[in-house]
């Protein structure tokens, strides 16, 4: 359990140096770098020509061509891809991909063009098939919609609200008449016609077509609407022919599409190269780089920068500064880091409980799973992507190793039980062999007794939480603050244990806990535990709150820590679910043999049990696997951390290589 000491660091060096420099730094991963000084009449910061902007439109534009690729031809990647990481690199190919850029972005802007042009061609698709559906209820017209009329006549070709009928339409136009009219469709929305008039009523026709809701087609032709629909089908058809050819086009740059996600990472590291560059000070011949850096990596930094002719200096932090926090773990312990990282970074004092909570973690997992059956699946499981991908990022290896170790802990529980997906071996032995074999539980079976393992999971919630009172305890010492040792956690432990004897003296107690047994503690000695109790509650509501001067307000809050007696009982009780979810999956698993074997020992018998197997503890293994990571979370942050942890610790941020599709085979630190 460590968190890595910090030192603040400041490297002086040549100008002539600063790009290698920076991009050597920036590989290592080891310094988190920040603003040394604020601009004077020497150092200044200078603001590189090249804009972040520019180096954002690249990587968009490499993203946007990366997806087009992915859509013409999929990358190949099976069930285990997501674990994969990113492809391995050597720095000698970072550092002559200068060369290769021209071509990559040439590539880029072809694809891109492509693309665009597919665009614009499906939108022309979806102009024509919308023209050729408004061009439906004029099919037999057969002069062309745009047509307004002749020498001596108007024409009005549109549509009015509504189902009409001739009789309707020449009643509304009476006021007109003579006119002619011909109706081409209608529904009992609009009905398409066309009015003849007059060259002289062409004013007082349109007013009254007007009135009745009269419109013009949304489409307009100078052809006939049966030869503009099939002039639509024609620019359809070579739109669709002209995708298929440039769709080819597109995937015969898919070979490209690993260069271009080089150049995405390429423009990534020199973005964030980039950026430090504009935030150091610089003077004409020499720039100041100043961070933190975690002691343990000076050698690996110093080593790395030999070759170069600059200055470095080291300084211990003060009090007032706010230094970033990097956790160290061993590689069992690592496993729960994202745990505890994903909660809150231990704040200035703290200690860094990782190594403590793996102890618990994977017992009370294995305790909620406790099938040795299940373990085993996930045990194989786990090490399978594990070997499959020796690139792995490593927050997602430490989340595929916390399932590992959490498996073996469940194979444990599960050999302790008694129980292999259930009682799947008793069953499949007896219905479908005839002769039942019983696999006995190392220890006991949990379903005949649930009392029994409830105080066993009690018992491991004293000690976790008196665990977490410890860890309090030391902080507490190492703090130099004696008053909160002895009234915030000595006098705590002599309630606490005060009760707890007084408990195990209770008959009560034992009926409930132990089936009856005599206590365990004679009744004195708990009558002792309960005096000790009580004296602790007596001295918590005089000095627990010892800080506040105002004696009024003193017992108050004394009064009020006391009742906090109820809070520790609730968090005991909290433990009861190591049981309800050990008791869970093996109970869910007899359900699915009991189902399975009611079909008799016949072929379909077999193949009706191994389907009902399948199903149930597959769905048994996701259900009660989430539920066992849940619940295990909830008891480290709610029950735990409560006792000793505040976080707030602020996450220790690398000048590194930040990449989405290759990492450098001498960063270390992935």
């Amino acid at each position: 359990m460590a968190v890595l000491a910090m030192k603040r660091i400041r490297i002086c060096g040549l100008k002539q140096d600063r790009k290698a420099v920076l991009e050597e730094v920036q590989r290592q991963g080891v310094m988190e770098v920040n603003i040394a000084a604020p601009d004077n009449d020497v150092f200044r910061r200078i603001t590189m020509p090249i804009s972040n902007s520019e180096f954002d439109r690249n990587i968009h534009d490499a993203e946007a061509a990366l997806e087009v690729l992915e859509n013409a031809e999929p990358s190949k990647g099976g069930l285990l891809s997501t674990f994969k990481g990113r492809e391995l690199m050597d720095v000698s190919r970072y550092e002559g991909f200068k060369a290769e850029m021209p071509r990559i972005q040439s590539d880029i802007k072809e694809i891109l063009s492509k693309s665009k042009e597919i665009a614009e061609r499906n939108a022309d698709i979806t102009r024509c098939r919308q023209q050729i559906d408004m061009l439906v209820p004029w099919q037999t017209l057969d002069i062309p919609l745009d047509i307004n009329g002749t020498e001596s006549t108007a024409i009005f070709i549109g549509a009015v609200p509504g189902e009409q009928t001739l009789d309707s339409l020449y009643e509304a136009l009476a006021s007109v008449m003579p006119v002619d009219i011909t109706i081409f469709s209608k529904d009992k929305n609009q009905t398409c016609l066309m009015v003849i008039c007059g060259i002289e009523s062409k004013e007082e026709t349109s007013a009254v077509l007007r009135n009745i809701g009269f419109v013009y087609p949304s489409v307009s032709s100078s052809n006939t609407p049966a030869m503009q629909t099939e002039k639509l089908n024609r620019e359809i058809a070579e739109n669709e022919e002209q995708i298929k050819v440039i769709e080819e086009q597109i995937r015969q740059k898919v070979p490209s599409r690993e260069d271009i996600r080089f150049y995405a990472d390429y423009m990534a590291i020199r973005a964030e190269k980039y950026n430090v560059t504009n935030s150091i000070p610089q003077s004409e011949h020499t720039f100041v780089l100043e961070g933190y850096i975690p002691e343990k990596y000076i050698p690996k930094l110093e080593k790395a920068l030999d070759r170069y002719d600059l200055s470095m200096e080291y300084q211990e932090p003060d009090e007032t500064e706010d230094v970033p926090v990097l956790l160290k773990n061993n590689a069992f312990s690592s496993a729960v880091q994202g745990v505890v990282e994903s909660y809150a970074l231990p704040d200035k004092g703290e200690v860094d409980p990782t190594f403590i909570i793996s102890l618990f973690y994977f017992v009370f997992f294995g305790f909620m799973l406790a099938d040795a059956g299940i373990g085993i699946l996930i045990v194989i499981a786990t090490l399978v992507v594990l070997f499959k991908n020796p690139n792995m990022e490593r927050g997602l290896r430490n989340n595929v190793k916390l399932f590992l170790f959490g498996g073996i802990s469940a194979t444990f529980f599960g050999v302790l039980f008694g129980s292999y997906f259930g009682d799947a071996v008793t069953a499949i032995s007896g219905s479908f062999f005839g002769q039942p074999v019983v696999i006995k539980p190392l220890w006991l079976d949990m379903t005949a007794n649930p009392m029994t393992v409830l105080s066993l999971a009690l018992i491991m919630g004293l000690i976790h939480i008196f665990t977490g009172m410890g860890i309090a305890a030391y902080q507490y010492l190492k703090q130099k603050d004696i008053m909160g040792f002895l009234f915030g956690i000595v006098l705590w432990y002599i309630i606490l244990l005060g009760l707890i004897l007084k408990c195990l003296s209770m008959q009560m107690i034992m009926d409930i806990l132990a089936g009856g047994r005599e206590p365990i503690v004679p009744a004195g000695v708990g009558k002792i535990g309960l005096i000790a109790a009580g004296i602790g509650c007596v001295i918590v509501i005089f000095m627990g709150e010892y800080k506040t001067k105002n004696w009024g307000k003193r017992l108050l809050k004394g009064a009020y820590a006391v009742y906090g007696i109820t809070s520790y009982l609730s968090d005991v009780l909290s433990y009861s679910r190591l049981l309800a979810l050990g008791l869970a999956t093996g109970v869910i698993s007899s359900v699915a043999n009991m189902i399975g074997t009611m079909f008799g020992n016949g072929v379909l018998g077999i193949i009706i049990y191994v389907i009902v197997f399948l199903i149930i503890n597959g769905i048994n293994i996701g259900i009660n696997t989430l539920g066992a990571y849940v619940h295990t979370n909830r008891l480290q942050y709610v029950e735990f951390f409560g006792r000793f942890y505040s976080g707030g610790g602020r996450p220790f941020e690398p000048y590194s290589i930040k990449t989405k599709y290759y990492k450098f085979k001498e960063n270390g630190n992935d």
